[in-house]
């Protein structure tokens, strides 16, 4: 039996620590534009791992498959559509790769990417069978999941709220540093629950979900990680209504955790506790416009019918988490996980061995703190530039991730985000960024309100 493909779509990666404030935020400049030629027929499937989503597209287009084993050039196509946001899309050469495919961990990978392109469309009986065809080629998906999935057969998730609704409502992003909200659960309004783009899914405290009248699902027990893979319990559950702002959504999905899996004790003694998380699963279903400097949120809720991405995307999906493409030390391309749940900013030692940089600094390593109790210390490195969008930030200190379980080269958190005011538009799978001065001086000039996303 192959890996559970579980352990990186559900590892969770709320974190906190003490970290060094020491940056200068710059025009975003390339060293060197990417090579010509990156991607070839020989090596579309360690370019494609490697992140160049884009390129590996264009390839394909371009030479239509020719001198390319035919089931080969459909499932690479097809996990590059997928991981481009175009999960309806992404299916007819996936499906095109599995009736193609001999081996029998080819199938498995590919019944699997076909299931994620039901899940995140919301046809969870299509996705329940697809897992199945994945188990019974040889991966491991927990029973659990598959019992959520099959609960879900006859439900839309997040129906109720027409497209082009919007969400205008204040949030707390200070103590820790990270977005948080007030949400309306079955009618009952909860304490804070995060802004959490780095979750693959919403979460909640088990006291909260009693409550709140959340219905667990039978059968529906799986588990999830946290900081340095520590693992803890995670049960199913359908709430009917979730309301945000003024926008109610029907039949939402979450991970019931332990009460104590979002307390978190920092270092410095601080003492921090959430009824939960809002994941990306949910996110997904909306353009976000994050105010940090304003603490103020406002959303786009976005017809589920519409293919995504654009020609200029720099956001991606890969397993179940939104990446954003970003330089390190004004190197093309990296993938970073999107994390507005984590204060930190992190480099992977993946991350470093790309970017060919050494020095990472074992001495006072930095301590962090997860979801489900974690805390791990990590070295950090000093004197990196990380860019996104129009912007790079160069920073004294960051931490260094040992592992890239499910975050490949990096997270993007607050320590970057914070510092401007962060479009996360979904839609065209597109993260932008913008000065506070800037959004002043364009409001002033134009004398109207920033728009509403």
């Amino acid at each position: 039996m192959r890996k559970s493909a579980f352990l990186a779509a559900l590892t969770l990666s709320l974190s906190f620590c003490t970290f060094s404030r020491d940056f200068s935020i710059k025009k975003h400049e390339l060293l060197m534009p990417p090579p010509g030629g990156l991607v070839n027929s020989y090596n579309l499937e360690e370019q494609l791992a490697a992140g160049y989503i884009p390129e590996v597209l264009e390839f394909l287009v371009k030479s239509k498959g020719a001198e390319m084993d035919s089931a080969r050039f459909a499932r690479v196509l097809g996990q590059a559509v997928l991981e481009r946001g175009d999960f309806r899309a992404a299916r007819l050469p996936l499906e095109r790769a599995f009736a193609g495919e001999g081996r029998p961990h080819e199938r498995a990978e590919t019944a699997w990417r076909l299931s994620q392109s039901f899940y995140w469309t919301g046809d969870f009986a299509q996705s329940a069978a697809w897992a199945r065809t994945a188990i019974s080629q040889g991966l491991r998906v927990p029973a659990g999941w598959v019992a959520f999935l099959d609960s879900g057969k006859d439900l839309h998730p997040y129906s109720g709220a027409s497209p082009g609704e919007r969400i205008r409502l204040s949030m707390n992003a200070t103590s820790p540093r990270v977005p948080r909200v007030k949400v309306e659960i079955n009618g009952n309004v909860t304490d804070e629950m995060v802004f959490d783009t780095g979750a693959s899914m919403s979460l909640i405290t088990n006291k909260a979900a009693t409550a709140l009248g959340l219905v667990k699902v039978a059968g529906g027990e799986t588990t999830a990680y946290g900081l340095h893979r520590v693992a803890f319990p995670l049960h199913m559950a359908w709430a009917d209504t979730a309301r945000i702002g003024t926008v109610t959504l029907e039949h939402v999905p979450f991970g019931v955790v332990p009460d104590d899996a979002l307390t978190f004790q920092t270092a410095s003694g601080a003492a921090y506790q959430f009824a939960g998380v809002l994941g990306a699963h949910f996110l997904k279903e909306f353009d976000w416009r994050v105010e940090y400097g304003r603490k103020t949120l406002l959303g786009l809720r976005l017809d589920p019918e519409k293919p995504r991405g654009s020609r200029d995307q720099n956001l991606f999906f890969r397993r179940l988490k939104p990446m954003i493409r970003v330089s390190v030390n004004q190197r093309p391309w990296f993938l970073f996980l999107l994390d507005t749940g984590s204060e930190p900013s992190m480099v992977t030692r993946a991350g470093l061995r790309k970017a060919k940089t050494s020095g990472i600094e074992a001495l006072a390593p930095m301590t962090l703190e997860g979801i489900g109790k974690s805390r791990v210390s990590w070295g950090k490195i000093s004197d990196i530039t990380v860019g996104a969008g129009r912007f790079m930030i160069s920073y004294k200190d960051i931490v260094v991730r040992e592992d890239s379980e499910g975050i490949e080269d990096g997270v993007l958190g607050s320590s970057f985000l914070a510092n401007f005011e962060t479009e996360i538009l979904f839609s065209s799978m597109t993260v932008l960024f913008e000065l506070p001065s800037e959004r002043l001086l364009r409001e002033s000039q134009a004398n109207v309100p920033a728009p509403v996303y």
